[in-house]
């Protein structure tokens, strides 16, 4: 019976053996992704197979399912030189190199076991009988170089590679077929500001993390996410920071027009808000002018309620911005007489009865109140402030029945964006193959 025993648990060491190996050797091509990553995204292989927009990621049409293994994810990643990388596990690397012929901008070399090539003098293309990487876009003279940087990574072992960092792992919470993990100096920089709010003062960019799952339906994206930082003393701040932000109740999500570019709503107590906002300095550069005119800190302080910023323009020079909130005793317009005598020589503050205009040089701000809600927008008045709150041309109803019941949510509209996709840049880039023709993003956080 003994006997018996120590047989079983061989053969149970022997199939959990076996099962490790061959998840290693499924996993084998990931190992192309560098370490020093700063954003990556899993995509379901069988996602990519099913959407033409994903299969553009590669660059072999309808061979693709011949050449690349789809049974498997396919990866898109940052480099920390801001370079765009696609990993792919390699099916038939015989057939694979037929299909890059066809392609490539440049003969196909062979070094060592690695082939290398070019696509449209701009991406860099290489492989061995395991992985496939594709890096740019880059200048022709760089070429070189990226395919140096590939050879590289197909070359490097595990510890060199994304593997052994905890951003990898961080895929395994990430309930979705397609999932990202991402510094948040990956992202753009106004689309970042949100995800520091909470961190300590002294946090950069690098330092905090967001983990995501996207879905995509009826032209929306929507992505699910969570910032946390592998640092126990950041991500310590960050979840402390989180009771600040209750449910959005969804009072001013019809309220983004359908050509303002990025939104943010919340649902706060100002007086809890306040000390968040002040340490993020993305946020406070986009409020320190207001703070020159007016005591922003002090409106801010009587916001109890859904709050919502949004912007048009991307530009520190073009920020034109609309916010609108819920406010209690705001004891703050007793004060704005005072505002008036203090403006500095050239600016002035004009307008009575709960509707006020800053103006000083080019720039202009209006802001008032509309019984309980607070209103500050670029620009002088409006002639109604009900178009403020209800737009003739709304952003999608989709969109706005997304928000209400988290705790934060953002919102890209890709009308105006796609004539900034420069400026957008970064995870936006990984993210257009996928979102092309899509109508918004909408990022949650629950």
């Amino acid at each position: 019976m003994k006997t018996r025993l120590i047989d079983l648990k061989a053969v149970w060491l022997i199939m959990v053996c076996a099962v490790c190996l061959t998840s290693c050797r499924d996993n084998d091509y990931v190992r192309s992704i560098p370490a020093s990553a700063t954003a990556v995204m899993k995509i379901d292989g069988a996602v990519v197979a099913g959407s033409h927009k994903m299969l553009s990621l590669l660059p072999f049409g309808d061979k693709t399912a011949d050449v690349i293994d789809l049974s498997r994810e396919v990866y898109a990643f940052e480099t920390v030189d801001g370079n765009l990388g696609i990993c792919a596990r390699v099916k038939d690397s015989d057939a694979l190199l037929e299909a890059l012929k066809t392609v490539t901008t440049s003969d196909v070399r062979k070094q060592g076991d690695y082939r290398l090539a070019d696509i449209n003098n701009s991406w860099a293309v290489g492989f061995n009988d395991k992985s496939l990487v594709v890096l740019g876009p880059v200048s022709v003279a760089a070429l070189p170089d990226a395919q140096r940087s590939i050879v590289r990574m197909l070359k490097q072992d595990e510890d060199a590679s994304i593997m052994a960092r905890p951003m990898y792992s961080k895929f395994d919470s990430i309930d979705s077929r397609v999932a990202f993990v991402a510094q948040v100096q990956a992202l753009p920089e106004k689309f970042a500001a949100p995800f520091m709010l909470g961190a300590p003062k002294g946090a950069n960019a690098s330092q905090v993390a967001v983990a995501a799952g996207v879905d995509i339906k009826d032209g929306i994206v929507r992505i699910d996410c969570q910032s946390f930082s592998f640092d126990k003393s950041i991500d310590r701040e960050l979840k402390k920071s989180r009771a600040a932000f209750r449910p959005v109740k969804g009072v001013f999500s019809q309220s983004m027009s359908h050509n303002q570019l990025f939104s943010l709503f919340a649902n706060v107590k100002g007086k809890e808000f306040l000390p968040l906002l002040q340490s993020d300095r993305s946020l406070q550069a986009v409020l320190m002018g207001l703070n020159t005119a007016v005591d922003f800190d002090n409106i801010m302080r009587s916001v109890d309620g859904d709050l919502a910023f949004m912007f048009s323009g991307m530009s520190q020079d073009n920020i034109a911005m609309t916010m609108l909130a819920r406010v209690d005793n705001p004891v703050w317009t007793a004060d704005v007489d005072y505002w008036k005598q203090s403006c500095q020589p050239g600016c002035s503050i004009t307008g009575s009865n709960g509707s006020w205009v800053y103006r000083g040089g080019d720039i202009s701000f209006s802001f008032g109140l509309q019984g309980d809600v607070f209103y500050g927008i670029s620009g002088e008045t409006p002639a109604s402030i009900q178009q403020l709150l209800k737009p003739s041309q709304p952003i999608y109803g989709e969109v706005s029945r997304m928000i209400a019941g988290n705790r934060m949510a953002m919102v890209l509209n890709l009308n105006p964006l796609a004539a900034n996709s420069a400026a957008a840049g970064g995870m936006f880039d990984i993210l257009k193959p996928i979102i092309d023709n899509v109508k918004a993003v909408v990022c949650v956080m629950k």
